[in-house]
């Protein structure tokens, strides 16, 4: 993987509907980080601050042959696997405890083009403690730092 780290604006976007909800929650974060890869393997570094603390969280998206990883580091850390059509079991930890996570990925697109723009979009079944928690959506769209 090319160690050379491109400065780039990141658009997040997530939207999810627990069981019974009529409407979603959405959420939506401008942000700046690093996108460093080549042709088959990409690397999305930022940081994600919570509205309600200000606490900031480290956050890794590795991209590579139709799957997609994301970590997340600090007080509710995770690591999770997407991968369509199959199921990945990880752990949530927070600070009142862990507790056991599934994800089953029904739609895990990205795409890097030859300028550094690119998106990743991700649709999934969340369920926690063995059940089903809610339906997640996410989107990150990406370019250039200089381009923004």
């Amino acid at each position: 993987m090319n160690v050379e780290k491109t400065p780039v604006l990141l658009s997040v976007s997530g939207w999810s509907q627990n069981q019974g909800e009529e409407d979603g929650d959405a959420v939506r974060l401008l942000t700046t980080g690093t996108l460093s890869g080549q042709e088959d393997a990409w690397r999305i570094d930022y940081k994600e601050t919570q509205p309600d603390s200000n606490a900031s969280h480290d956050v890794v998206v590795k991209m590579q042959k139709g799957v997609v990883t994301m970590e997340r580091a600090g007080d509710y850390a995770t690591s999770m696997v997407f991968e369509k059509g199959r199921r990945f079991e990880g752990s949530y930890r927070t600070p009142y405890g862990a507790l056991d996570m599934g994800i089953f990925a029904t739609h895990v697109k990205y795409n890097v083009d030859q300028q550094q723009t690119g998106e990743v979009n991700l649709k999934y079944q969340l369920d926690l403690q063995g059940q089903f928690a809610a339906i997640h959506e996410l989107r990150i769209r990406f370019c250039p730092a200089q381009k923004a």
